[in-house]
């Protein structure tokens, strides 16, 4: 006797796999935005802790060597460079990607903190960053000991 075998293993219909890959679209759509925004943030607050890090460098060294040493920034553009009395340049660092000048330009009176031979700055003011999201990192570098403190906030 011959079995009639059946199967119903016949996989998805093209409208079941449209709903999942639909289902999919709307996920991503709501999760990329949020990723991208995280890793924005990331880049600003990576920017302002290098800058951070290179005015203590800067600072720490003038002591230790008893001589000038300097950041300087470039006002309207995404580096700024260390540099040593009688060196030249040390060092030149950028930006993350997608962190920039809040406002788009530097927000010091003149574009060098320069450490005198005891660590002491010759500028004080504050250096903004800013995230494509309005997210804003400043950086305050206050007259004679140089010290440094970071205020974060949102633009609205």
């Amino acid at each position: 006797m011959i079995h009639d075998v059946r199967c119903d293993d016949r996989g998805f219909t093209l409208m079941e796999l449209l709903m999942a890959l639909w289902i999919m679209g709307v996920a991503m759509a709501m999760v990329i935005p949020n990723f991208m925004r995280a890793i924005d943030h990331a880049h600003l607050q990576k920017t302002a802790g290098e800058v951070v890090c290179d005015l203590r460098l800067q600072q720490v060294k003038a002591q230790e060597l008893q001589s000038f040493q300097e950041v300087r920034f470039a006002p309207f553009s995404n580096f700024y460079q260390l540099y040593g009395d009688g060196e030249g340049v040390l060092s030149t660092s950028t930006f993350e990607p997608t962190t920039s000048y809040f406002e788009g330009y530097l927000h010091l009176p003149q574009p060098t903190v320069r450490f005198d031979d005891n660590g002491n700055v010759s500028e004080s003011g504050q250096i903004g960053f800013v995230d494509p999201e309005g997210d804003v990192m400043n950086l305050v570098v206050h007259l004679q000991y140089g010290e440094v403190e970071i205020l974060h906030h949102m633009v609205q």
